[in-house]
């Protein structure tokens, strides 16, 4: 089955922990031999090794002897600031946008740009299989978290804009530190911005399917502020016990929604000032008139959550 598989440069990068710049050969055979075997490729440390010596643009290159490999990175203020910007702003990237944002904050030119910040060298950056963008070495994979997080609470689907929400308050992962690559993984299927599994899960597992319907509307309307939320009512449970079932949730959908309109505020903030200078000003009213549309939403959500708090 397929799942997000890192490049076989990157691989090498994950090999070297946090502030090693060379190593042993025989230490970095076992550690790749280890890495291979948990991606499932049948290749030996040494021949994986010998292959990146020799290809172009490779992370690592033979020391003073062949008994010694080293990463061939140089460090680079361009390097530092591709770092930054990428941990700002939380996205993968492709090298493209790289480029161009580096190209805003420095005097370089777009052709030394391209020839020094060669992002294959640098540890810090990792690209995954069939995904041009580039990721934060340190940045961890959240797609078996959600997968657990799906089967166990029976939900058909939720918003991709509204992961980010689970994996902090349902998952109890930061977000700063995690990424969710569904397109690469065949256990997922992404649908008109939701995410749902690709097969069913097994019969009896997680919860009941008046619960799972009930989730699915949550989390549709947490995107849609002004969706409708539909609830069937279960006719083993009283009037109200069923309204305080309802309330719960809506109050949890409410809450989900303002931290997706924080998400966007700060999303906005980097929007205004490319815009600014690109000179684009029908761009910056656009987003300044989003901002205070959504900044009525947040006092209206408030205000809807003060009344659900209330005895």
């Amino acid at each position: 089955m397929r799942r997000p598989t890192l490049t076989t440069t990157s691989m090498m990068k994950k090999a070297f922990r946090p502030g090693e710049r060379s190593l042993s050969r025989s230490e970095i055979v076992e550690r790749l031999a280890l890495e291979l075997q948990g991606a499932g490729i049948a290749e030996s440390g040494e021949a994986f090794l010998s292959r990146l010596l020799n290809i172009p643009n490779s992370p690592v290159r033979a020391g003073r002897t062949e008994a010694i490999i080293e990463l061939a990175y140089q460090p680079h203020q361009l390097f530092d600031l591709a770092y930054r910007y990428l941990r700002d702003t939380q996205q993968p990237k492709t090298a493209d946008q790289i480029f161009r944002e580096v190209r805003k904050r420095t005097h370089f030119s777009w052709n030394q740009i391209a020839r020094i910040l060669v992002l294959e060298k640098d540890p810090r950056f990792v690209q995954y299989e069939q995904d041009e963008r580039w990721f934060l070495a340190e940045w961890k994979l959240a797609n078996d978290h959600v997968y657990e997080y799906l089967v166990s609470t029976g939900a058909a689907s939720i918003p991709l804009r509204a992961v980010t929400y689970s994996l902090e308050q349902e998952m109890g992962l930061s977000a700063k530190e995690y990424v969710f690559l569904p397109e690469l993984d065949d256990r997922f299927l992404v649908q008109s911005g939701y995410v749902q599994l690709s097969s069913p899960e097994p019969s009896g597992s997680g919860r009941s399917e008046a619960e799972a319907s009930r989730a699915e509307a949550a989390a549709a309307a947490a995107v849609a502020v002004q969706g409708k939320l539909t609830l069937e009512d279960d006719g083993g449970m009283n009037t109200t016990a069923t309204m305080t079932n309802v309330q719960q949730e809506v109050a949890e959908l409410l809450r989900q929604a303002l931290h997706l309109l924080d998400q966007r505020g700060q999303e906005m903030g980097q929007e205004v000032i490319a815009r600014f200078q690109e000179s684009d000003m029908p761009g910056i009213e656009a987003l300044l008139r989003e901002k205070q549309q959504n900044e009525q939403i947040v006092l209206g959500i408030k205000q809807v959550l003060a009344t659900i708090a209330q005895p």
